[in-house]
């Protein structure tokens, strides 16, 4: 004959909603009070009433929802920094027949501020530069969060296919009314008078621990799947937004080196005309020239020291943005370390670049955004499927903890999707809805990406050719200015003649430093065009062809 003390109790199966639940219960520790059949009796009522209870946690009203797929968003990327060349209007009288600009804006035109960011001067090599972007560059520190974002989220994810393990003690004092229950004379006549008025106080312990876990759940793995793409598609946009910042700082480098070439165009040009208007000041005292011709030359020289003070001015504000880039407080004084390169490129071929261009890191996080709203599609298709979940609790329950009783439960419930309202079909339009939109958004990606190819190889080449032209403009013009300058000195030109090829020592000069400008630009842009800025930019800098 089965011990009372060990009496197992099961309820039927109970159907509720679209759930079917399963209750045991155990109880153990009431041995020798009771005769079989009371304790057998006592032993039902318990598991009856812990079924009651387990049942109204779960019932129609308390149950957990059903899962649902965690469709995926569009992510929004930052805006980089964008290389453009564009023709000059017509009748510029310089001879660069492109306009090349940087545009850095967005997160990668600022940053958080480095532990050096004060102090003293600083020389700073292009590679410094760029670790520090790389460190500091609030670029760099959005993508690294939305990367932190998205393993949260896979977190998030698989802790839906992990148990849930709580624990929990409480206690309770209670004291009784007999006569507020109806226990007394004037409900029960003599036999009342036999109550207490009151009972207690007595206490009641109970120390549990529950855990809970979904056995089967398809929506669930879906959805880790899906975070996990997610996940993937995070950490190649952190490596992308390298490429950018990498970009972003050697190019506001590339313009502060730009910009200090033409500080030093401007002192030479300032030292020719002040070597004609001393040249001036003495003809004028011998007799040889007239005065008109000393306040020509002077006119010339003061304009020649405007230009160069704006320059320097100019030079002084392109460092203070490249030190806004990487960290370094505006105050501080940074020296370049680098000079403008003057080697030209050679053009790769076409084809190769195309090829390497389809490893991006860009077009990775992108195919990564498709497959996750992919997995998005079949976790909302997997909302039909049932889903099993297993929970239980085990611990100690009595007057008082040294002599409680065990008890412990264990559920298992079947959920059954059978109607929500085409909550269901909602879910997968929208999935397909996601899906149709990241497949165009890989689509349009690669093509994109053969674009900046192709622009960045046209404009590489353009440039090329101008720096060519530019180079050998830039010499003749020098010969000229020293022709006009001996044939001043002996009285065979005037101060018109000097002027005039002054000016045209300085507009090819501009050229000259513009053509090397927009080449290293346009080897940047192509770097950058086939996912290898990272690498390949220190080296376009120094004028290395990688």
């Amino acid at each position: 004959m089965a011990n009372p003390a060990q009496e197992w109790a099961r309820d039927e199966p109970e159907i509720v909603g679209s759930s079917v639940k399963m209750h045991w219960m155990r109880t153990s520790g009431m041995a020798g009070r009771r005769n079989p059949g009371t304790g057998m009796q006592y032993a039902r009522r318990i598991a009856l009433a812990a079924s009651c209870a387990v049942g109204l946690l779960v019932s129609p009203a308390t149950m957990p929802a059903q899962s649902r797929a965690q469709l995926a968003q569009q992510g929004l990327a930052a805006p980089g920094p964008s290389i453009n060349q564009s023709p000059l209007p017509g009748g510029q009288s310089s001879m660069n027949t492109l306009s090349t600009s940087v545009q850095v804006s967005g997160a990668y035109a600022t940053s958080t501020a480095a532990p050096d960011a004060e102090g003293g001067s600083l020389r700073l090599t292009i590679e410094e530069a760029i670790q520090r972007g790389l460190k500091y560059n609030l670029g760099a520190i959005a993508a690294s969060v939305r990367r932190e974002s998205a393993q949260g989220s896979i977190t998030g994810a698989r802790s839906a296919l992990l148990p849930s393990v709580t624990g929990a003690f409480s206690e309770s004092v209670n004291k009784v009314n007999m006569a507020s229950e109806g226990f007394d004379a004037s409900s029960l006549g003599a036999v009342g008078s036999y109550f207490p008025s009151t009972i207690g106080p007595f206490h009641f312990y109970q120390a549990q621990g529950q855990v809970s876990y979904s056995a089967f759940d398809m929506v669930a793995v879906r959805n880790l799947l899906a975070a996990r793409e997610q996940g993937k598609a995070a950490a190649m946009s952190e490596r992308d937004a390298r490429e950018q910042i990498v970009l972003a700082v050697a190019a506001t480098y590339l313009q502060a080196l730009v910009q200090q070439a033409r500080v030093e165009s401007g002192e030479s040009q300032v030292k020719y005309a002040q070597a004609v208007y001393e040249q001036a000041v003495v003809q004028k005292e011998a007799g040889a020239r007239s005065s008109i011709e000393v306040n020509r030359s002077r006119v010339q020289l003061q304009s020649r020291q405007q230009h160069l003070f704006a320059q320097q001015g100019e030079m002084k504000k392109q460092v203070m943005r490249l030190a806004r880039v990487i960290g370094i407080s505006a105050d501080r004084d940074l020296k370049l370390d680098e000079a403008l390169g003057t080697g030209s490129p050679e053009l790769p071929e076409l084809e190769a670049l195309y090829r390497q261009a389809q490893e991006r890191v860009d077009i990775q996080a992108t195919k990564a955004e498709l497959k996750a709203a992919e997995e998005s599609r079949r976790a909302a298709g997997a909302e039909r499927l049932p889903s099993v979940r297993l929970s239980g609790n085990f611990g100690l329950q009595g007057a008082n903890l040294n002599g409680g009783t065990s008890v412990y439960s264990g559920t298992a419930t079947v959920s059954i999707p059978l109607f929500n309202g085409g909550q269901t079909r909602s879910d997968i339009q929208q999935a397909d809805a996601a899906v149709e939109q990241r497949r165009a958004t890989l689509s349009a990606k690669l093509e994109d990406v053969h674009f900046e190819v192709r622009s960045a190889w046209v404009d590489e080449e353009t440039a090329a050719k101008q720096l060519a032209v530019a180079t050998d403009n830039r010499a003749l013009a020098q010969q000229t200015l020293q022709q006009s300058i001996d044939r001043f000195k002996v009285g065979a030109a005037d101060s018109v003649e000097v002027a005039q090829s002054e000016d045209m020592v300085a507009a090819a000069e501009q050229d000259y430093i513009d053509s090397l400008f927009a080449v290293r630009l346009s080897e940047m842009g192509l770097a950058r065009a086939v996912g290898a800025a990272e690498q390949d930019v220190p080296k376009i800098v120094k004028g290395v062809r990688p």
